[in-house]
């Protein structure tokens, strides 16, 4: 069974980049994550931590991640920067299409079979 994490932390400048590198425009993005096209465009305008419902903040991660995007925390780093994102894979084409449903359930086995290989006894 999948663990959603709450109160999740997510940056509009994170999301503003992961969608670049996705080559989405907000349109595309929003029918990606399910999320309002307007909800979108609020969180990108606004620096910082996105304030949303967990479950838009989730939805939100779970389609980036699902596409290839791993979050980057800020961490501890003291400086300039701080969080961020980059593309593990190929970024998606005009075209490419992503069933979240079958993703969540190739995730949702591959953790359960993740659960039997840790089991003591197995």
């Amino acid at each position: 069974m999948s663990q959603i994490i709450p109160n999740r932390i997510i940056t509009g400048e994170q999301i503003r980049g992961a969608r670049a590198m996705l080559r989405l425009d907000q349109k595309q993005f929003a029918a990606l994550t399910h999320v309002s096209v307007g909800a979108i465009r609020r969180f990108e305008r606004n620096p910082g931590p996105i304030v949303a419902a967990d479950g838009v903040i989730e939805a939100v991660c779970q389609a980036l991640e699902t596409a290839g995007i791993e979050f980057i925390d800020a961490g501890t780093y003291q400086g300039i920067g701080g969080p961020g994102v980059r593309l593990n894979g190929v970024p998606l084409v005009p075209g490419d299409v992503i069933d979240m449903e079958s993703a969540a359930e190739e995730a949702a086995a591959d953790e359960i079979e993740d659960e039997k290989r840790a089991a003591p006894g197995a």
